[in-house]
């Protein structure tokens, strides 16, 4: 069965918003159209429902870089005006009584949080902390501010012997910069090396007095959560020297200063969700044990930990925002308890979309409270819960701020800031398939053909695999794919075995074998494309990153239909990604210990891993290969590329190496804009060299 996506972003255009050119004027998107774009997001709804904040970001050319700010809207649709003019501003936060507004801003220096007053003025800077603060969280009665702040470890002395010498140590030299790791984690993609830094939870009088630090752990602070009567706050932390990084524990500390106290719950990897509203219990994730698929379950607990229970299944609901795209880092989500304690409302990924859910705690049906088939980034409630903020985009509509009242269940999309680029865009809208992968399963995939595409004319066609491999395709906007179809490609993705959104049992199927499953079924979504009349089966491309990388490298090992590949940032060697990237850990990539899926640690399941890798297929790679790959790129480290490009070389196959300086694994989502567009300009150069048959 064949369906388009439609327009799903209902509502009007602002009346002063430009009309919408002609079909026949729409130009063809353009790499370079990333500088037009407003990228909306963290849509946060006053208490009362009568306004929204949300964060745009604009990418800017004369600096290389992003800049943001921060606007507000009516929840009727009637105004929307940009109220700060700071270059990095964003995690708005109401008060409670809805008259200030909390922001982070950096202005000349680290983030600070600063405090907006509706009634008008400047915004006054509430925090001065050393390196920064971020996360503003208000108390219910508006008094205080708690936020996190980091701490970084001095330099330990130089380890010279200046007297030796016969001179004081000269002042740049009187401490070493030479680093000593204490933690199997020390680094974070993006972030570098953070095992010397320490995130704390701190409180601050509204008007910026008082300033406190609450916690003082080594292993750091993150999530402060006020108790409904403000007097604790909850928050979680996980032990540095926990190898898998999944080992978090909840605590509570007095919101005035005092020891913090473990929750004490058994359950593995428990992380705070929420008050619930009577102050009396926690609600909290879980997972019960190491694996890298899990869909964490949901528990409620006493302060003390008895009646722990469990309310929502481990592996049931996939809560959270797994749709992939290149017009954004990652969706945020949202999990609000509901005012009657009953339930959460959340943010939930289901097959090639996301939706928000009302999801009983009593083990009752979900139900769908915004729908559309699109992907909704995040969202947030007002007190009653009868009005939501959300983000929301779909395959030829942009990021933007929506508002959906639960009484009338209407939706009145607040923000209209890409709308004059779209409209100009001779834009695709994907086809949705699905095909038999001969293995049981059937696999949801997605045809995008170029704008204006002739009618019996055949286009090459590009195979793209998502990363993750615990993520989605979707209906949501992918600029590098309007791009490519731009250029006269057929584009097609899936969502083959290791995808969120389908059930645990087809996210995990790939813990302990991440190719074969992946191959057979991106191999029969290829078979079904290339029967297509509009296909040119002669000219077919393969193209991925991260996992996705991987794929494309598995891929072009076990077959030669492809006249080209592009691999970004791949895994060639799953034995040497387990123990160099960010998140290594002996049990990185298992899945359920005990079970089919689980390879076990690495230095046991050496032969299994390698087996899997890419790397130890290389010497049957006879399709020409393009490797893209960023230097500080951590999550998977640039000697994975390295690895493959070498073997090939050495082997004399036709491959090249593109490496970006500076960006890290997300060179394609926030990489520098430059890098950005300069990316989809090489790529689409690649695969035209070989379309062509040069």
């Amino acid at each position: 069965m064949t369906r388009v996506f439609s327009a799903v972003l209902v509502a009007t255009l602002l009346a002063n918003a430009a009309p919408a050119p002609a079909a026949d004027a729409k130009r063809a998107v353009v790499p370079e159209d990333l500088f037009k774009m407003a990228a909306v997001s963290a849509a946060t709804i006053s208490h009362d429902g009568k306004h929204v904040a949300f964060v745009v970001t604009r990418a800017d050319l004369a600096k290389n870089g992003y800049l943001s700010s921060i606007w507000i809207a009516s929840a009727d649709g009637t105004h929307v005006a940009q109220s700060t003019r700071g270059e990095h501003d964003g995690e708005p936060a109401w008060s409670p009584d809805d008259r200030t507004l909390a922001f982070t801003a950096a202005r000349g220096g680290p983030p600070q949080i600063f405090a907006l007053e509706m009634a008008g003025g400047e915004a006054r800077q509430v925090t001065h902390a050393k390196d920064g603060a971020s996360g503003p969280t208000w108390s219910h009665d508006g008094k205080r501010i708690a936020f996190t702040a980091t701490t970084s470890d001095s330099a330990p002395p130089s380890r010279v012997d200046w007297k030796a010498l016969g001179i004081a140590a000269p002042e740049k030299h009187k401490n070493s910069d030479i680093r000593t790791l204490p933690w199997p984690r020390y680094q974070a993609n993006g972030a570098g090396y953070v095992y010397d830094k320490h995130q704390h939870i701190w409180t601050i009088d509204a008007d910026g007095a008082n300033e406190k630090q609450l916690t003082f752990g080594a292993d750091g602070e993150n999530g402060a959560d006020w108790s409904p009567d403000d007097r604790t706050i909850a928050y979680g932390s996980t032990p540095l020297s926990d190898p898998e990084g999944d080992r978090s524990a909840i605590f509570l500390v007095p919101s005035g200063g005092g020891s913090a106290t473990r929750l004490p719950v058994a359950r593995y990897g428990a992380t705070e969700a929420g008050w619930m509203p009577d102050g009396k219990r926690i609600l909290y994730t879980f997972i019960s044990r190491h694996d890298s698929a899990a869909q964490p379950g949901y528990a409620v607990a006493n302060l003390d930990g008895a009646d722990d229970r469990v309310v929502i299944a481990e592996n049931a609901i996939s809560i959270g925002d797994a749709v992939i795209n290149d017009t954004k880092e990652g969706g945020a989500g949202c999990a609000i308890v509901a005012p009657n304690g009953r339930g959460l409302i959340a943010d939930v990924s289901i097959p090639g979309a996301t939706e928000i859910d009302a999801i009983p705690f009593n083990g009752a049906r979900t139900a769908t409270v915004i729908g559309g088939g699109r992907e909704i980034v995040d969202c947030t409630a007002s007190r009653d819960a009868r009005t939501i903020a959300f983000t929301a985009l779909d395959a030829t509509h942009l990021a933007e701020a929506f508002v959906y009242d639960r009484a009338t269940d209407k939706t009145i999309q607040l923000s209209h800031l890409n709308d004059a680029l779209t409209n100009a865009l001779a834009l695709s809208p994907p086809e949705e398939h699905s095909v038999a992968n001969g293995q049981g399963g059937s696999v949801a995939y997605w045809v995008m053909r170029p704008p204006n595409a002739v009618a019996g004319q055949r286009y090459p066609v590009i195979l793209d695999i998502h990363g993750g491999p615990h993520t989605e395709f979707g209906n949501s906007f992918f600029h590098e794919f309007q791009v490519l179809a731009a250029r006269g490609y057929i584009v097609v993705y899936a969502n083959p075995r290791g995808s969120v959104g389908y059930g645990y049992d087809w996210s995990t199927a790939l813990d302990g074998d991440w190719g074969n499953a992946m191959f057979a079924d991106e191999t029969a979504v290829m078979d079904a494309v290339v029967k297509r009349a509009d296909i040119d089966a002669a000219r077919t491309f393969v193209s991925g990153g991260s996992y996705g990388g991987y794929a494309t490298l598995w891929m072009i090992s076990h077959t030669n239909r492809f006249r080209a590949a592009l691999a970004e940032r791949p895994v060639s060697n799953l034995f040497t990604e387990t123990l160099s990237a960010d998140f290594a850990a002996p049990l990185g990539f298992e899945g359920p210990a005990g079970t089919p899926h689980a390879w076990g640690p690495p230095l046991q399941a050496y032969m299994t891993m390698w087996q899997q890798s890419p790397l130890a297929q290389v010497t049957r790679v006879r399709t020409p290969l393009m490797l893209v790959h960023a230097d500080g790129d951590t999550r998977t480290p640039i000697a994975e590329t390295l690895q493959e490009y070498e073997s090939l070389k050495n082997l004399g196959r036709t491959v090249t190496l593109v490496e970006f300086p500076r960006d890290t694994h997300d060179l394609s989502r926030t990489g520098e804009p430059i890098h950005r567009v300069e990316r989809l300009n090489i790529m689409t150069e690649w695969f035209n060299r070989y379309q062509k048959g040069t």
